[in-house]
């Protein structure tokens, strides 16, 4: 008892003796190291992050060029990767038409208007001879509908036609005219010889030895006056039915010309028509032809002459302008956290973003539905996340990356940048609920 008493005295001496700078110094490291804790913690934000598999695509993918028939390829493009605008011929399999012709007739056909271009300037610019193989017949049959209308509208027969008939309408007009005033003399005349002859007529015939000879003159001079009149109405009534005759050939001919310039203008626009298909078919059968203005990849090893079966992806055009999007297949789990307008930070599989860096872009859509996907170890259910690339293919190290479509990767969606207290007490706040 007396040993445990003095131990206790001791052990009281040497706390009653601790340095007490010492427990001042441990107290303010406790309250620095503390301050410092949540100063940190409330600056070091953390980002919360959802992630999903991305692949990088084009707005227009790559067109494959299929040869449509058999035969001996002719390259017109002998490099791969050379620029070649819309339309332009890439490779052609040989065949019994000229491409030169073929593709002049082409650019000229396309280029066609009616209405704007006079048919005599359009007929000039086709050839009478050229070669076009299998549709040459239906290059001629064109031509010669051309031919024709310019033919027509050059000779003018209708127009002439109706300009006689409209002269000869005036001429008669004016024969009408000087007619009616012979008829109005001749009934003046009429009246005359008439009144004279009612006066013979009232006369004593016996006080006038020849009252009869002078009766019948008389009446000789009033019947030549009325027959007069009678052939003046004849000509003025046959004048008007021949102005009436003329009038209906002028609208039969009207018709005439309405219904062979309509027979003319459907012989030209459906022989042109046929001969623009047989032209868009000749392409599709022979022609390895741009669709859009891009470089041309070649899918395999060719040279010039080569044998080539129908059916065989020869060529592909990259577009050259094109919009480059990402496509993130995003499990359902967490995914409700994404939001429009999200960060998104892009890690390229082929392009390992500790040495060419990440790509930036943000969310630009978000499915409604989800999507069933089967993987090797279990189907999931994802949502289809549409990404904007607005620097396209510029990482942050200010590399550019080079385009191949189907690109693979990782996409981390930021959905939130929280401070590391903030999860501190999320994590207490979960474990106290």
């Amino acid at each position: 008892m007396i040993k445990s008493s003095q131990r206790s005295e001791e052990l009281d001496d040497i706390i009653d003796r601790m340095p007490m700078n010492f427990g001042r110094w441990v107290a303010l490291s406790v309250i620095i190291f503390t301050a410092l804790f949540l100063l940190f913690g409330w600056i070091i934000k953390y980002p919360d992050m959802v992630t999903g598999q991305i692949k990088i695509n084009a707005l227009n993918p790559t067109i494959r060029l299929v040869a449509n028939n058999t035969g001996n390829l002719l390259l017109l493009s002998q490099k791969a990767q050379e620029e070649v605008k819309k339309g332009e011929y890439i490779a052609v399999i040989q065949n019994s038409a000229s491409i030169e012709d073929m593709q002049r007739i082409a650019n000229l056909i396309d280029k066609i208007n009616f209405d704007n271009i006079p048919l005599t300037t359009l007929r000039d610019t086709f050839p009478d001879e050229i070669s076009l193989g299998e549709i040459n017949p239906q290059y001629y049959a064109f031509l010669s509908a051309l031919k024709a209308q310019c033919d027509y509208h050059r000779q003018n027969v209708y127009e002439k036609q109706k300009e006689n008939i409209s002269t000869g309408i005036e001429w008669k007009k004016k024969i009408i005219q000087e007619a009616e005033n012979s008829q109005k003399a001749a009934k003046d005349r009429m009246e005359v010889a008439h009144k004279w002859l009612e006066r013979y007529i009232s006369l004593d015939q016996k006080e006038i030895a020849t009252y009869e000879y002078e009766t019948d003159q008389m009446k000789n001079n009033y019947l030549s006056t009325v027959q007069d009149v009678q052939n003046i109405n004849r000509e003025i009534a046959l004048t008007r039915m021949q102005i009436t005759e003329a009038y209906h050939q002028l609208g039969q001919l009207e018709i005439e010309q309405k219904e062979k310039e309509r027979n003319l203008d459907v012989d030209l626009l459906s022989t042109y028509q046929n001969l623009k298909a047989n032209i868009t078919a000749w392409e599709q059968k022979y022609v390895f032809k741009a669709p859009l203005d891009g470089k041309v990849e070649f899918l395999k090893f060719i040279a010039d002459g080569q044998f080539v079966q129908a059916g065989d992806a020869i060529f592909g055009i990259i577009p050259k302008e094109n919009h480059v999007y990402g496509q993130v297949l995003l499990p359902t789990k967490g995914a409700g956290k994404v939001k429009p307008k999200s960060k998104v930070v892009v890690k390229l599989e082929n392009y390992p973003y500790m040495e060419y860096g990440y790509i930036e872009g943000y969310v630009s859509s978000i499915s409604l539905v989800t999507q069933t996907q089967k993987t090797a170890e279990s189907t999931i259910e994802t949502y289809l996340i549409n990404v904007e690339l607005p620097n396209g293919l510029k990482t942050n190290y200010e590399e550019n990356l080079d385009f191949k479509y189907e690109l693979g990767g990782t996409a981390d969606i930021i959905v939130k940048d929280r401070r590391l207290i903030e999860r501190l007490f999320d994590n207490l706040r979960y474990q106290t609920k």
